[in-house]
């Protein structure tokens, strides 16, 4: 009897496979396995993603429209 092939969630599919990883790690061991594992770099360059992405949506792009519309 074959095995049933697991259905990917949505997510999934779009979710490096570093940071699934990542996330693995965190589960098993904390947050100083995910520290062992991919050092600090990990880090920053998870910081600095969401610092892009944040002043992206909640500043750049409101400021946009206000100074197209207004």
């Amino acid at each position: 009897m074959d095995p049933v092939p697991t259905k990917t969630k949505f997510l999934d599919r779009w979710t490096p496979k570093v940071v699934r990883e990542a996330k693995q790690v965190f589960r098993e061991s904390g947050l100083k396995g995910v520290i062992r594992r991919y050092g600090w770099k990990f880090f920053a360059a998870f910081f600095a993603y969401y610092l892009i992405r944040d002043i992206t949506l909640y500043i750049l792009i409101p400021w946009y429209f206000a100074t197209k519309f207004i």
